[in-house]
C-alpha cells in the first residue's frame, strides 16, 4: 500500500511556476492542501507566447479561486474577445496557397487564447511562489519524504515533488537522467517571433485574420501561423503584437545550423503564399530579431515515481508541437488530475505511491498527443495529403475522448 501521509503532514512542491505549475498550486491551496510553488525565474523571461485552451476551460475554472477565474478575461491577447465569439470563429486552417479555407474547428463551448506573461502575472496572486530556485538535485532521504536542493544552497523538503518545469524539465532529469529525460529534436527549420505594424496594416491584418488560431500548410512543405500575441491599447492598432509561427523541412545546412540570416531565409521562402501571410512577411521590419529555435518533443515513459515521492505535469510530462494546440489543454488535465489525486491521499483514501501510481497511468496514456502532435506537425507539410490528418479527424478533442 506504500506510506500513508497524515493530513497535517501532506506538503507538496511544485516546481515550475508556468501554467501547470500555477493551476496545480491554486487547486492544492483551494483544498487547503500545504505546498511551495518553485520558480528558477527571477524576472519574468523576454519570450511570450499565446495558448489555446478549448475543452480543458472547466477544468481551469474549477482549479481556480472565484476571484481569479473571473478574471481569465484579463489573460487574453484581446482583452475584449469573449470566449464564445472565439469559439463560434473557431480554429481556422486555411490553404497557403489560394488563402481559401480548407476547415474551421468549431468549438461550441468556447475557446480561450491565453497569453502566457499576462497568465502567469494574474493567476500567480494570492500563491506562495519562491522565484530564483534553480533545481540541481532530489534526494529520497526517508519514507514518505523528498528533499529538493537548489543551486544558491537552499533546500526544500516535502512528500512530493511535482515536475512542472516546462520541456527541458529538470525535475525529469533528476527522476531519468540525462540520456533518457532528452527531448528529440524534430527535423524542421522553425521561425517563431514577435513583430507589430504601422496601424493601418495592423488594423487590416487584425480584421482579416482568426482571433485565436490562423494557420495553413503550402505545397512548398511549409506550416505558417499568425496569431495575434498583445492588445496593450485597443484604440492604437501601431501598439498591438502579432507573432509568426513558420517551419519548414530542413533542406540545407543554413537551416541545420540555424544560421543568422533568417528574416532573408523566411522571405526566401514566401513565392505563392496567399495573404495574409505574403504580406505580412513583406511588411517585417529588415532588422527584426528572430532568435534560433527548433522544434522538440519528449514521448512520457513509465517511470519510477520513488514510491510516490516524484512525478511530472504538463510540457516536463509530455512535450509536443503546438500543430494540434493540445499541450496547454493536457497541462490542465494532468493539474486537475494530480489535485484530485492529493486530495485523495490528504483524505486517507490512498497512500501516496498508489495515488502517484494511479496518476503517473493517466499522464503517460495521455502522452499518446505526443507523437499524434507529431503526425500533424509532418502533416502540416505535406500538401498533397494534409485532409487525412489528425486535426481534419479530430478537430481539437482529447485523443481519448
Amino acid at each position: 500500500m506504500g506510506t500513508v501521509i497524515q493530513d497535517k503532514e501532506l506538503h507538496v512542491i511544485v516546481v515550475g511556476a508556468g501554467l501547470a505549475g500555477i493551476a496545480i498550486a491554486h487547486g492544492l491551496r483551494k483544498h487547503n492542501i500545504s505546498y511551495q510553488l518553485i520558480d528558477r525565474e527571477t524576472t519574468p523571461r523576454d519570450r511570450n507566447w499565446g495558448i489555446t485552451l478549448s475543452w480543458a476551460l472547466p477544468l481551469l475554472n474549477g482549479l481556480l479561486p472565484p476571484d481569479l477565474a473571473s478574471r481569465l478575461q484579463d489573460c487574453q491577447p484581446d482583452t475584449s474577445l469573449s470566449v464564445a465569439s472565439a469559439g463560434e470563429q473557431g480554429v481556422l486552417i486555411r490553404d497557403g496557397l489560394t488563402g481559401d479555407t480548407k476547415i474551421r474547428v468549431l468549438y461550441p463551448d468556447g475557446v480561450r487564447r491565453m497569453q502566457i506573461q499576462k497568465t502567469k502575472r494574474v493567476l500567480s496572486q494570492g500563491l506562495n511562489i519562491k522565484y530564483g530556485k534553480k533545481l540541481l538535485d532530489l534526494t529520497y532521504d526517508a519514507p514518505g519524504q523528498v528533499t529538493a536542493h537548489f543551486a544558491d544552497g537552499t533546500t526544500e523538503a516535502g512528500n512530493v515533488v511535482v515536475g512542472a518545469d516546462g520541456g527541458s524539465s529538470q525535475v525529469r532529469r533528476c527522476l531519468l537522467g540525462e540520456k533518457a529525460a532528452a527531448q528529440e529534436v524534430l527535423p524542421y527549420a522553425f521561425m517563431n517571433f514577435p513583430f507589430s505594424l504601422p496601424a493601418d496594416k495592423a488594423r487590416w491584418l487584425d480584421s482579416v485574420m482568426n482571433p485565436s488560431v490562423d494557420v495553413a500548410p503550402h505545397p512548398k512543405s511549409m506550416y505558417m501561423g499568425l496569431f495575434l500575441l498583445d492588445k496593450p491599447d485597443l484604440e492604437r492598432p501601431e501598439t498591438w503584437v502579432f507573432y509568426v509561427l513558420v517551419t519548414w523541412p530542413i533542406a540545407c545546412k543554413e537551416d541545420e545550423e540555424n544560421s543568422e540570416n533568417r528574416l532573408e531565409r523566411l522571405r526566401a521562402h514566401m513565392d505563392g503564399w496567399a495573404d495574409p501571410y505574403k504580406s505580412v512577411v513583406e511588411w517585417l521590419a529588415d532588422d527584426i530579431a528572430i532568435g534560433a529555435d527548433q522544434l522538440r518533443i519528449w514521448h512520457p515513459k513509465e517511470w519510477d515515481n520513488r514510491e510516490g515521492r516524484v512525478t511530472l505535469a504538463g510540457d516536463a510530462a509530455h512535450s509536443m508541437t503546438f500543430h494540434r494546440g493540445q499541450g496547454g489543454n493536457l497541462a490542465i488535465k494532468d493539474a486537475d488530475e494530480f489535485v484530485k489525486h492529493m486530495v485523495d491521499v490528504k483524505e486517507g483514501r490512498m497512500s501516496l505511491r498508489d495515488a502517484m501510481d494511479a496518476y503517473d497511468k493517466g499522464v503517460v496514456a495521455r502522452g499518446e498527443e505526443v507523437e499524434i502532435s507529431r503526425l500533424q506537425a509532418a502533416a502540416f507539410h505535406d500538401y498533397e495529403n494534409f485532409d487525412n490528418s489528425p486535426v481534419f479527424k479530430m478537430g481539437i478533442k482529447p485523443a481519448g475522448k
